[in-house]
């Protein structure tokens, strides 16, 4: 049962991190002229996001409600910060 459960398809884990990796530079690099031309309201949003995304290894906020105020207030301030 141990050797199941530690069967890992190596090349597929590194590969979804390198996949993972070029979409996230590739996003950032769309994002930039938006972000930096307003930096000062677009820190709130930047600052949960990167929380939002260390928070994914916790196993203790990996239930339903975490998700949906997460997503519900990383939306809200987006609105308020993108939308003019």
């Amino acid at each position: 049962m141990s050797s199941t459960a530690s069967n890992y398809d190596m090349t597929k884990l590194v590969g979804g991190q390198v996949l993972s990796v070029i979409a996230t530079i590739l996003a950032l690099t769309a994002a930039a002229p938006i972000l930096l031309s307003s930096l000062p309201s677009a820190a709130v949003f930047i600052a949960i996001t990167l929380a939002y995304g260390g928070m994914m290894f916790a196993s203790s906020y990996v239930e339903e409600e975490q998700h949906f105020w997460y997503w519900a207030s990383t939306g809200w301030l987006a609105l308020f910060s993108f939308g003019g």
